[in-house]
C-alpha cells in the first residue's frame, strides 16, 4: 500500500465520519453560503439539504425555511446563532472559522443541535448516571446489609462510642466475644463509619474454609499452581484492595498460614501461591474471635507477632446476659422486622417478656433472633405466652423438662443435641476440636450451630 493510497483513505474515511456524526455538521464559504452539510442536519432540522446546500441564511429567511433567528458572539467565539425554522423546530448553532496553515481565512464550520435533542439527551445521560449510582449504591448496602445496631444498655453505649472513636483510624482492630454476640455487626459499622466505607468490605470466615483451600482462598493463586488450577485467581484480600477485610474465626488460622499473613499484614503486599511477584494492597484489617487468643499463644497455637498486630486495639462485646436492658428492645426490634416480613401483627404477653428477658441466652443476639422468628411463624393466634416459648427458655437441663410428660423422641433429640453441643463449645476452644469429641464432621457440626442459632 503506498503512502498516497493511505491518505486517499484516511480522507474517505474522515468525509464518512462527519456525513454519518450524530451531530449536524455545515460548511460555508467567505461570504456565508453553504456549500456542504451532513445527512444529520436533515434529520435535526426536518429540511431536506438540497434546500439548505448552496444558499446563506438570509436566502433561507427568504424562502421562509427560516422564520425567526437570533445571533450572538461569546467571548468573541464562536458565534452562536438560534434558529426557529417553518417545520416548528428550534436549533442551535455554533460556528467558527477555519484557516490553513498560513493563517489564511478558508470558511466556516458549524455543528447543529435541536434544542430538544440536546435537552432529552443530557436528562437521558444524568438519569443513566443516577440509575448506575443508585445500583452501585444498592450493591454496597446489599454487602453490608445487617439489623440496626440495637441497644439501651450502658454497655452498649460505651461500646457504640468506642467503635466512633477507633472506625476512622487506620488502626488494625480485634472484636472479641461470644459467637453471635454481635461481631459482625461491630465490624460492618466500623467499616461504615471509616473513609473506606466507598471499597470493598470482605468478610472472610476462617473457620468455615477448609484447611487444604484456606492458603488458596486468602492469597490467591496463579495458573498452574496445584491440580485444578486452570487459571489465575486473586484471593479474598486482594478482593479487599482499598477496603476492609474482615478475619472471622482468626484462632481457626492454621500456624503456617500465620506466617504469611504476618507478612502481608507487615509488608502490604500478597504473593499468590504459585507466584513470586509481590502485590501491592492497601487495606485496612479487622479481626474477630471467640477464644482466648492469649492463652493460644502460651500454648504454642497462635503466633504472638500476629496476636499484637491485630490487636492494636481490642474491642470486647459482653454476651447478651451482661446486658439485660437489651434484651426486651432487641425482642421488639425482631418482633416488629418478622410481622412485618410475615404479615402478621403479633404481640408478646408480659409472662413471655418475663421469661425471655429472664433467659441467659448462650447463643446470644443469633439466638434471640432465631427465636423469635420462631415466635412470629409458629405461634397461632395474635399474641405470643409465655407456652409458647421454646422449652429450651424455661429449662436448662433436658432431664428437668417434663419429668411428668413424655417427650417425643425427635424432639428429645434435638434437646439432646443442642445440650451436648453447647457442652462441647464450652469445653473445647474450636469448633475442630468439639466435633472432634462429639465424633461427627467440622462441617455437620458448623451446620448444627447455626441451625440452632448457638
Amino acid at each position: 500500500m503506498s503512502h498516497q493510497t493511505t491518505i486517499l483513505d484516511i480522507d474517505q474515511v474522515f468525509l464518512e465520519a462527519i456525513d454519518q456524526s450524530f451531530d449536524g455538521f455545515v460548511l460555508s464559504d467567505l461570504k456565508g453560503r453553504i456549500f456542504y452539510a451532513n445527512k444529520a442536519v436533515e434529520e435535526i432540522s426536518g429540511v431536506p439539504t438540497t434546500e439548505i446546500v448552496g444558499k446563506t441564511t438570509k436566502d433561507m429567511e427568504e424562502d421562509g425555511i427560516i422564520i425567526s433567528q437570533s445571533m450572538k458572539i461569546l467571548k468573541k467565539d464562536p458565534l452562536t446563532i438560534s434558529q426557529k425554522l417553518r417545520t416548528g423546530i428550534e436549533v442551535f448553532i455554533t460556528s467558527k472559522p477555519v484557516y490553513d496553515e498560513d493563517g489564511q481565512f478558508i470558511c466556516y464550520v458549524a455543528n447543529y443541535h435541536r434544542f430538544s435533542r440536546i435537552d432529552d439527551l443530557y436528562r437521558e445521560h444524568h438519569n443513566q448516571v443516577d440509575i448506575n449510582y443508585t445500583e452501585l449504591q444498592q450493591l454496597r448496602l446489599q454487602m453490608l446489609k445487617t439489623d440496626e445496631w440495637i441497644g439501651a444498655s450502658f454497655e452498649t453505649k460505651k461500646l457504640k462510642e468506642k467503635v466512633a472513636k477507633v472506625a476512622k483510624t487506620e488502626a488494625n482492630i480485634l472484636i472479641i466475644g461470644e459467637s453471635g454476640v454481635g461481631k459482625e455487626v461491630v465490624s460492618k459499622t466500623i467499616h461504615k463509619v471509616s473513609d473506606r466505607r466507598e471499597f470493598p468490605y470482605i468478610q472472610i470466615n476462617c473457620g468455615a474454609i477448609p484447611e487444604t483451600l484456606m492458603e488458596a482462598e486468602l492469597f490467591g493463586h496463579e495458573k498452574g499452581a496445584f491440580t485444578g488450577a486452570l487459571s489465575a485467581k486473586p484471593g479474598l484480600l486482594e478482593a479487599a484492595d482499598k477496603g476492609t477485610v474482615l478475619l472471622d474465626e482468626i484462632g481457626e488460622i492454621p500456624l503456617h498460614l500465620q506466617v504469611k499473613l504476618l507478612r502481608v499484614i507487615q509488608t502490604r503486599e500478597v504473593t499468590r501461591v504459585g507466584g513470586t511477584k509481590p502485590r501491592k494492597l492497601d487495606i485496612r484489617f479487622l479481626a474477630a474471635t471467640n477464644r482466648d487468643l492469649k492463652q493460644m499463644v502460651q500454648e504454642g497455637k497462635f503466633r504472638e507477632d500476629l496476636y499484637y498486630r491485630l490487636n492494636v486495639i481490642p474491642i470486647k462485646i459482653p454476651p447478651l446476659r451482661d446486658r439485660k436492658k437489651d434484651i426486651s428492645v432487641l425482642c421488639r426490634h425482631f418482633l416488629e422486622k418478622y410481622n412485618k416480613k410475615y404479615a402478621v401483627n403479633k404481640e408478646l404477653t408480659k409472662a413471655a417478656y418475663r421469661l425471655l428477658t429472664a433467659y441467659a441466652w448462650p447463643g446470644n443476639v443469633r439466638q434471640l433472633e432465631n427465636t423469635m422468628e420462631q415466635l412470629v411463624i409458629l405461634t397461632e393466634g395474635p399474641e405470643i405466652d409465655d407456652r409458647d416459648l421454646p422449652r429450651e427458655l424455661l429449662k436448662n437441663q433436658v432431664e428437668e423438662y417434663f419429668p411428668d410428660e413424655i417427650i417425643p423422641l425427635p424432639e428429645l433429640r434435638e434437646q439432646t443435641e443442642i445440650r451436648m453441643i453447647r457442652l462441647a463449645l464450652d469445653r473445647y476452644k474450636t469448633i475442630r476440636e468439639a466435633a472432634r469429641h462429639l465424633e461427627v464432621d467440622h462441617s455437620t457440626l458448623v451446620k448444627k450451630i447455626k441451625k440452632y442459632g448457638m
